[in-house]
């Protein structure tokens, strides 16, 4: 973009092609829907940075970008394009999840969701990136939200898993009434793989009960769910690092107590902070490096409904969208 002037430009959007998966030209020759991941990245950090730029302070940049699959496991490349933007400088103002009203998954594909375990990728990041007018100040003053955890529940499913009325994508959209109750029966009934599974929750409570969850850990479980309600109670800085931190030790300190081929299942969410988008899917991503842990799905989760007023009195989008992080656990 030599031929642009430094901030000249008021809105940026883009849909570059996803790495390596549908190619746009005959040729690869500058033609990134050739490029694997890493180059595609590395090629993308350029784009970034010049779009910062060129574009003027204050001013949005759009980027459409889904992930992708390798050896049968999620690819997140939406994350890590989140993440080259904010590399560049930018800051995350939205992220809006695009569903693909074409991706449905009956007969063949129902059944093949079923019998291998995996979701038809069903959705799209649409990250609207900022450029911000001024620095932002080290020290911003926050209201905490005091969280803690309930001890996990343990429990053995004796009968065989019921696959009835399993959603088969990557979006699961549940009336606000069936909402938790469906939400856990897909999770439990998907991923416990019919043995023991544990649930930990982290609420708005006293933190006493931290100490007596750790100490009751149990071995042989097919399943980890880690539940984070208190997100929802606009967390300040200070609450969503202290949250990674403990999820991060909670995983290190129970990753030990789940079977080769069980799984952990992570409910979170996106929270705004100061104007802008925390991405805490992302972040726990970005977080969780353990050997034993492989990405196998991103899972987008909200209510029936939720979208219809999104734009709350601030003119920022309300953020109705969870997420599901599903980690198979390999030894």
């Amino acid at each position: 973009l030599s031929f642009l002037q430094d901030n000249s430009i008021d809105l940026i959007c883009a849909h570059p092609p996803y790495a390596n998966i549908i190619h746009y030209t005959d040729s690869k020759e500058g033609d990134l829907s050739f490029f694997d991941i890493d180059d595609f990245l590395k090629e993308m950090t350029k784009v970034a940075k010049e779009s910062f730029r060129v574009l003027k302070p204050g001013r949005q940049c759009a980027i459409l970008i889904g992930d992708t699959r390798r050896k049968k496991h999620v690819f997140p490349l939406g994350f890590a394009l989140i993440n080259v933007y904010l590399n560049a400088g930018f800051k995350l103002r939205e992220l809006v999840i695009k569903r693909q009203h074409n991706c449905k998954t009956t007969g063949f594909w129902y059944a093949n969701s079923i019998k291998y375990n995996f979701l038809l990728l069903a959705h799209e990041y649409l990250p609207i990136f900022e450029k911000p007018k001024t620095h932002f100040p080290l020290s911003v003053k926050e209201r905490g939200v005091g969280y803690g955890l309930v001890a996990p529940t343990l429990e053995q499913r004796p009968l065989p898993r019921n696959w009835d009325g399993l959603e088969t994508t990557t979006v699961w959209i549940f009336p606000e009434k069936e909402f938790a109750e469906r939400l856990n029966k897909n999770v439990i009934d998907r991923y416990s793989n019919g043995g023991a599974y544990s649930i930990i929750t982290f609420i708005s409570h006293s933190k006493n009960e931290l100490d007596f969850t750790k100490r009751n850990t149990q071995k042989g479980k097919e399943l980890l769910f880690i539940k984070s309600p208190f997100l929802s109670s606009n967390p300040s800085h200070s609450n969503v690092e202290q949250y990674l931190k403990e999820t991060k030790e909670i995983v290190r300190q129970e990753l030990p107590n789940i079977s080769k081929g069980g799984f952990l299942v992570i409910q979170t969410q996106d929270v705004r902070i100061v104007g802008y988008v925390e991405p805490l899917a992302k972040r726990l991503v970005d977080l969780l490096t353990f050997d034993d842990l492989w990405l196998k799905e991103i899972v987008i989760v909200t209510q029936e409904g939720a979208n219809s007023s999104s734009l709350n009195s601030t003119g920022y989008l309300k953020i109705v969208h969870q997420y599901l992080l599903v980690y198979e656990v390999r030894k």
